[in-house]
């Protein structure tokens, strides 16, 4: 599987990442299927969002993982789980709370200039405006599984490229009163 990674991850320092892959839905709507993987709390969360196919993918996805990076890390301000600046506070620069991250397309081979990621466990380059031409679509069996008994998070990519979502980040085994 071929998929865009934002990735957190250090030499000394293993705290997780993003995860954005191109799916359809129930409906057969093409979406970005993004899961958050161990950057907060345990599980990891899942995003189901709509976005138009006449706006830059590129764009999309870089719009998506801003979104999200400075989302999350707001919520661990707040729980005290870094130190930062909350978005609230005049100095606030939406950059004075993220970790350094790269964002990578995991590939399902080897090319002329991938690296490997032992990490990965497989080999990746540099997610640029030219190799977000490497996504494919895939299904992601959601038809085959009953989503009820998940915690899944909606959301949607605007037209003027502005992410939105419908409730908060939580693990997908999340239960709602």
């Amino acid at each position: 599987m071929i998929f865009v990674a934002r990735d957190f991850n250090t030499p000394t320092n293993h705290i997780g990442e993003i995860v954005a892959y191109l799916s359809t839905d129930t409906n057969h709507n093409k979406i970005i299927a993004v899961d958050v993987l161990n950057l907060h709390e345990l599980g990891q969360a899942w995003i189901r969002i709509k976005y138009d196919v006449s706006i830059d993918l590129y764009d999309t996805i870089l719009s998506i993982f801003n979104k999200l990076t400075v989302d999350i890390y707001q919520e661990k301000l707040k729980k005290g789980q870094v130190k930062g600046i909350y978005k609230s506070d005049p100095n606030y620069t939406g950059l004075s709370i993220t970790p350094e991250y790269k964002d990578i397309l995991c590939l399902d081979e080897a090319t002329e200039h991938s690296l490997y990621s032992e990490y990965w466990g497989q080999y990746y380059t540099p997610f640029t405006r030219e190799s977000v031409a490497l996504l494919e679509e895939y299904d992601d069996g959601e038809e085959e599984e009953d989503d009820t008994k998940y915690y899944i998070v909606y959301g949607e990519v605007l037209e003027n490229g502005e992410f939105i979502y419908n409730k908060p980040i939580l693990s997908n085994d999340y239960y709602e009163e």
